[in-house]
């Protein structure tokens, strides 16, 4: 079995037009798509590998949450390295991947839609 992470959103439907749409930061009804994922985060849309198990048993005891709880409960590097998983992942896992990974959530965070991050076994 593997360890899936993803990121996602939703939309809702409107009730008077029938077209999705989300809100706004200002509580608007945006029918527009949200911007195009920039490419250098794309990689962090979908990954596998339990090393984000480490990730996730630091941020929440639930198997999904907002991209923006994600990261302002995002694990320093030290508190990566320092569990007992990591060792086994270090070939594939570094410093440079989980600070991109943190520029990622960052952006998805920022962004008028809220995306969600959710994981399964």
């Amino acid at each position: 079995m593997g360890f899936d992470i993803y990121i996602t959103c939703s939309f809702r439907i409107c009730s008077e037009t029938g077209r999705p749409f989300y809100y706004g930061n200002d509580c608007q009804k945006l029918y527009d798509m949200p911007l195009i994922v920039p490419e250098e985060h794309r990689e962090f849309v979908k990954m596998r590998g339990h090393i984000f198990g480490i990730y996730t048993r630091l941020v929440t005891d639930e198997m999904s949450t907002s991209v923006a709880n994600f990261m302002d409960k995002y694990p320093e590097w030290s508190d990566i390295v320092e569990d007992g998983d990591y060792d086994e992942y270090m070939k594939f896992w570094n410093e440079d991947r989980h600070d991109r990974f943190y520029a990622a959530l960052k952006w998805f965070a920022e962004q008028e839609i809220c995306y969600m991050i959710s994981w399964d076994y």
